[in-house]
């Protein structure tokens, strides 16, 4: 498995863990720091933190789904078209 492939696995599934753990330790469990009347500040933090972990799994979803391209292989070169071409040259 290539290196790039795991690196996005472990993109996605970190950038969803820490999306998870901000609304749960957050907004869930009630023992939030911020009162409501600081949900001004908080809820666009959110909405930000969101946006940011989005876009991290999208990064790695696509660097975990990519497929890897074959390396071109070299073109052959036959013995007549040598003999051809040296003929033509003398």
């Amino acid at each position: 498995m290539n290196m790039s492939r795991v690196l996005g696995g472990l993109l996605c599934i970190g950038s969803g863990l820490i999306a998870v753990a901000h609304i749960y330790f957050g907004y869930i469990t009630g023992n939030s720091l911020v009162p409501p009347q600081g949900l001004a500040f908080a809820l666009p933090v959110t909405a930000m933190l969101l946006v940011a972990t989005g876009l991290g799994f999208w990064l790695g979803w696509i660097m975990a789904t990519t497929k890897e391209a074959e390396p071109a292989q070299a073109p052959t070169v036959d013995e007549e078209d040598l003999s051809e071409g040296e003929a033509g040259e003398e």
